[in-house]
């Protein structure tokens, strides 16, 4: 196997567990990959004085592309659970949203670079 497989087949994407008390469980989430941040990142866009503002939509999409199975590494939530996802629990999306910003980086950071 050369080095190219042996990177490609390497799982390099932290991952963490949250405990939610408003979902009565604990989740597991992912640091985003490229493709993700990319896609997520991508469409927010600074105002002219550089500040970011995420709107529900945003983080709920954040929160569907972070959080995953842990025996499979598959997502829970998939594109069509975003909107009905945003209108959980507010302290709910935002634990899990910091945790995944923590592995991924920060949408500011990834919006100013």
């Amino acid at each position: 196997m050369g080095l190219s497989q042996d990177i490609l087949g390497f799982n390099d994407l932290r991952t963490k567990e949250v405990k939610v008390p408003q979902w009565k469980r604990t989740v597991t989430v992912q640091e985003l990959g490229l493709e993700d941040s990319l896609m997520t990142f991508g469409a927010i866009k600074p105002n002219k004085d550089g500040q970011v503002t995420l709107t529900h939509i945003d983080i709920a999409q954040i929160v569907a592309r972070g959080v995953i199975d842990p025996e499979t590494g598959e997502r829970v939530f998939s594109e069509e659970d975003v909107p009905v996802l945003a209108k959980k629990s507010h302290k709910a999306l935002m634990l899990v949203y910091n945790a995944i910003t923590t592995l991924s980086g920060s949408v500011e950071d990834e919006v100013k670079n």
